[in-house]
């Protein structure tokens, strides 16, 4: 799984060669202090020759002196620093402490003992980078959210409305632990329909389920972005592959549909997902399922015409629903009544061949119709 090995390669940076880092002991807080010590003395009176405060040795230039002095402290840092990995000590401190001399001097050294002090007294009950990051996305051990999963992708779910229904629920009277399984869930296997669930994690009361919820919009988001770049590569090179192009146009479609982009970024990648359904168009004029994306995302467009133009030939053909429910909501935004009448009238099998439409589209199809609604 991919939260998995990212949380593996987070843990990573809390590791080397497999081990935690030593924790910070009573005798390498000494260690520690002793060298800010001498190492914030030495640069102390480094400082106070530079400015005229203490007279150099040898009548050395001050200003030599306390270049080749900080360069020397730095350095000598930086060896004592190596040492404690080898020593098989946590070098962070160590690390720290040379960075902070070398940049600020003598503050430097103030600075680093009071990190060391805060260190130290948190580190007993503080949670680690890896334990944090596994909270955000956790197995999924709420029963519920997984066996409502298990349904989705089994297909015993009566469709995708229905799971994205489920999960709104949940995130709207679930438990914390509910909400975080639900939100897991829907970063892993991320579909269009999901997105209300997380909007509402987005605004969640809890902090946690609103952090965690903000995680995964940001990894759903990178992995879209990440495929895009990948199809469009793939495109670029095969600019006659009917697949190449045709892939990439979905994937510009369901990004703009996933409803995670603002209004501007949602049109811009929606004229890009037409764009490459026109070229996919000009390489098969007669592709059923290239007609149909390209007609649903015209409609989308408010292009109702040319959407129109797009799927009518298809309409007869075998009946298909979505076709006659995409058609007839071209022709009611054309204003072509008689014709959506006819289409209602003449494909009212087609209509109601699949037993997954709405009451309420029902109700609209039987209407234009001319048939009466029982209750």
């Amino acid at each position: 799984m991919a939260a998995e090995s990212t949380a593996a390669d987070a843990a990573g940076s809390e590791t080397t060669a497999g081990r935690r880092p030593a924790e910070f002991t009573v005798f390498a807080a000494l260690e520690l202090l002793a060298a800010a010590t001498l190492a914030g003395a030495a640069e102390a009176w480094l400082a106070l020759v530079l400015f005229g405060a203490v007279d150099p040795p040898l009548e050395i230039e001050p200003a030599i002196l306390a270049a080749a002095g900080h360069l020397g402290v730095a350095a000598g840092l930086g060896r004592w620093a190596w040492t404690c990995g080898a020593r098989g000590r946590d070098q962070r401190l160590a690390g720290l402490l040379t960075l902070t001399i070398a940049a600020m001097g003598p503050v430097g050294a103030a600075a680093t003992v009071m990190t060391a002090v805060l260190y130290g007294v948190f580190q007993n009950f503080s949670t680690s980078f890896r334990e944090w990051y596994l909270s955000l996305f956790p197995e999924s051990e709420v029963a519920p959210a997984q066996a409502l999963y298990e349904l989705i992708v089994s297909g015993r779910e009566q469709s995708h409305l229905s799971a994205a229904e489920s999960f709104t629920d949940i995130m709207a009277v679930g438990t914390t632990g509910q909400k975080q399984a639900v939100i897991a869930l829907v970063a892993r296997h991320f579909k269009p329909v999901f997105t209300p669930a997380l909007k509402l994690a987005l605004i969640d009361a809890d902090p946690s389920v609103r952090v965690q919820a903000a995680t995964a919009a940001a990894r759903v988001e990178h992995a879209f972005v990440g495929q895009w770049l990948r199809l469009d590569g793939t495109a670029c090179s095969h600019a006659s592959s009917l697949p190449a192009q045709l892939a990439l146009a979905r994937h510009l479609d369901d990004y703009a549909f996933a409803g995670l982009l603002d209004a501007a970024r949602e049109e811009e990648v929606r004229q890009q997902a037409l764009a490459s359904y026109r070229r996919c168009r000009a390489l098969a004029p007669d592709d059923r399922q290239v007609r149909l994306s390209l007609g649903r995302l015209l409609l989308r467009l408010d292009q109702a015409a040319e959407a129109a133009d797009c799927l009518e030939p298809l309409v007869g053909a075998d009946g298909d629903r979505g076709v006659l429910l995409w058609y007839a909501e071209c022709l009611f935004r054309l204003g072509r009544f008689k014709d959506l009448r006819r289409l209602c009238l003449d494909n009212a099998i087609g209509f109601d061949a699949q037993a997954t439409l709405s009451p309420a589209v029902r109700d609209v199809i039987a209407l234009w119709g001319g048939e009466e609604t029982v209750d």
